[in-house]
């Protein structure tokens, strides 16, 4: 490469640095602001829980990943598989949540994945991911359904739809991604059905996403115990962010019970992507104090809300933010030196 295009990439990537700096500065006068002050309030033994089981849920999630990846990257590490979930949730935030799978494929890719399997691999990610989800939501929904029943009836009906669309979503893909006649069928109705040339192009994106994740599921199940220690490492991973609300609320509220706990943090994964939230107040947030606050009341529901958010969403990203910072370091380093070393062969 010429000097001058040498140059010009490292000037692209200090603007994306001064970029992502900007939206940085931008989120934590924003968004971050209340987890940051709510920080500063907390006793030191919460906050060290909150740190140790965040760090430990990415651990647990880097390994998961590692067992999808290895069959692609036989040299696929933990390591990686931690990278890749800090890496996610770097992009994840600063992009607004439109970069998160782009983001998830360009990091396979680096590892030696053809785009088609980095996708597979996304895809089967993102599947075991709502399985254990779907689990712990059905195993609360049993154990609290007399308290729902007795308390709040028509809740319990949200929680069904909430587990049944995602049973049906991870159905639909597994369906998909198994059976290729399936997948005929799905494109043959679709293309019936849909005549707009923008929805016949989701269709192909569908399409291709769909072949890529049966490759990937195709190439796992050669080892058939595969499948099974995927979801086993996603339902462990889950453990160390569903206790954590447990662990914020017990210190003023001794007497709460552990497994309601753990029930309306699955119940408010679940539904989360069911009811609609009113403008400016996430999902997730919505469902999460419309279960908790009648238990523990309005400031500790905010409070652990923070706490579980910090845990769960900001320290990643804070691994991701140090990753991508050394790694831009790094290339910007190394185009510096091709231009010096460029400059002397001209000077010759």
């Amino acid at each position: 490469m010429s000097s001058k295009g040498t140059k010009t990439k490292i000037i692209l990537n200090l603007l994306l640095l001064i970029v992502i700096f900007a939206i940085i500065y931008y989120l934590i006068n924003q968004s971050f602001a209340d987890i940051f002050a709510e920080l500063l309030s907390t006793s030191v033994v919460v906050l060290a829980a909150a740190v140790i089981l965040g760090t430990v849920y990415q651990i647990a999630e880097g390994r998961s990943i590692k067992e999808i990846a290895e069959p692609f990257a036989p040299n696929f590490t933990t390591k990686d598989g931690f990278l890749t979930s800090s890496y996610i949730a770097f992009y994840r935030i600063v992009s607004f949540g439109t970069g998160t799978l782009i983001s998830e494929i360009y990091f396979y890719n680096k590892k030696g994945m053809k785009l088609s399997q980095g996708a597979g691999v996304t895809a089967l990610h993102m599947i075991m991911y709502k399985l254990a989800v779907i689990t712990y939501a059905l195993a609360g929904l049993v154990i609290q359904f007399s308290l729902f029943y007795s308390n709040g009836p028509s809740m319990i009906w949200f929680i069904i739809a909430g587990i049944l669309l995602t049973i049906v979503i991870v159905a639909f893909l597994l369906a998909m991604s198994v059976s290729l006649n399936v997948q005929i069928f799905f494109v043959s109705l679709s293309n019936k059905l849909f005549k707009s040339e923008r929805l016949r192009k989701w269709v192909d994106t569908c399409n291709q996403q769909i072949y890529s994740l049966r490759e990937t599921v195709q190439t796992i199940i050669q080892d058939r115990t595969a499948l099974l220690r995927i979801y086993l490492w996603n339902m462990l991973k889950l453990v160390f962010w569903y206790v954590l609300p447990y662990l914020i609320l017990i210190e003023n509220h001794p007497k709460i019970d552990f497994l309601l706990t753990i029930s309306f943090i699955s119940f408010a994964v679940v539904l989360s992507g069911v009811i609609p939230t009113p403008a400016g107040i996430g999902s997730f947030e919505f469902v999460y104090l419309l279960l908790f606050r009648p238990v523990v009341g309005t400031v500790d529901a905010v409070s652990s809300l923070l706490l579980y958010r910090f845990s769960s969403f900001i320290l990643p990203f804070l691994y991701g933010f140090v990753y991508v910072i050394a790694e831009r370091r790094r290339v910007i380093k190394e185009e510096i030196i091709e231009v010096k070393k460029e400059n002397k062969e001209n000077q010759r």
